[in-house]
């Protein structure tokens, strides 16, 4: 059977005017609701941008590819939806290595994960798109990326 995919809610404000108008396409039949308005805007933007986003994700991509010979580093490339366990981390940690994660999609880290964990194993981490973790861990990562920023 097909799964419909997850989606995300994200709130945005417009001034009552835009409103109007979308209403108006909305009640000609142009979309079946504002939302779908929305949806189909925001495709045609970043479709508009695309050869920018490929070249984006090329250049992240070589990046951490070039970083991933330095054999202190475990690093994760990946796009979708991307689930790691503590056994991800320790794995890491176990061979003397620091995880470096660039994901572009969902990442959701188990709850058996602690910020200790995190803290101890992760050098570097990049989510463009939607993070899934606890309170801890996600205030660990933040602290994580914002020591990063000031190297």
């Amino acid at each position: 059977m097909y799964e419909e995919v997850k989606m995300e809610k994200l709130t945005i404000n417009l001034p009552p005017i835009e409103i109007g108008r979308i209403d108006i396409l909305v009640e000609a039949g142009y979309y079946p609701s504002r939302t779908e308005f929305i949806r189909a805007a925001i495709r045609k933007t970043l479709d508009s941008h695309q050869d920018f986003i490929d070249s984006q994700i090329k250049q992240y991509k070589t990046l951490l590819e070039e970083k991933e010979g330095e054999e202190k580093f475990a690093t994760t490339f990946a796009m979708g939806v991307i689930g790691l366990s503590k056994g991800h981390f320790e794995k890491a940690l176990k061979q003397g290595k620091k995880v470096k994660l660039q994901i572009i999609g969902l990442l959701n880290i188990d709850k058996s994960v602690s910020a200790e964990l995190i803290l101890q194993s992760v050098e570097y981490i990049k989510v463009f798109g939607v993070l899934k973790a606890s309170p801890a861990v996600k205030s660990a990562l933040n602290r994580i990326k914002n020591e990063g920023k000031d190297k």
